[in-house]
């Protein structure tokens, strides 16, 4: 009898350690994991902002070249703007600054009198950049073209666009 509790006894003192020892490889070997608590910030955009430094004069009018000036006629108008980034940026970006839309008195059928020189760096980062725009106008080749224009008013848009 005493030989059988012994043997059962060591029978349970065997179960039990291999018992544990399951028990704690399946404690140490436990792969999973969640993480519910991750928090990512998100950014804001930048603006390029363009204001208009140099307007033009009041009761000025634009005259083709080597036509005879009046008081307030001039051969050309500049205008300058002065472009900068909202946000400091680590790469510079790509300006681009286009006309269009142009129109005399309201129509386009005369807008190929009107060039638009438009002087702007090639790019832009974090420093104020200045972008002239010069205007000049060609003569009328005809009396009915220049009739179209006389005493008119020439409109157009300028698009300014930073991108990679």
């Amino acid at each position: 009898m005493k030989n059988l509790r012994k043997k059962v006894l060591f029978v349970l003192l065997a179960i039990v350690m291999i018992g544990g020892t399951f028990g704690a490889y399946a404690y140490w070997d436990n792969l999973s994991q969640e993480d519910t608590n991750i928090t990512i910030g998100v950014g804001q955009g930048v603006t390029l902002n363009v204001d208009l430094d140099a307007a033009i004069p009041a009761n000025t009018y634009l005259i083709p070249a080597g036509a005879i000036q009046k008081p307030g006629d001039v051969y050309e108008i500049v205008l300058e703007y002065t472009v900068v980034l909202s946000t400091e940026v680590s790469t510079a970006l790509n300006l681009s600054v286009v006309a269009s839309n142009v129109a005399i008195n309201g129509s386009s059928a005369n807008a190929g009198l009107v060039n638009i020189a438009i002087n702007a760096p090639a790019t832009i980062n974090n420093v104020e950049q200045t972008v002239t725009v010069t205007i000049t106008l060609s003569e009328p080749t005809t009396p009915a073209a220049y009739q179209a224009i006389a005493n008119g008013s020439i409109t157009f848009d300028l698009t300014f666009t930073a991108a990679q």
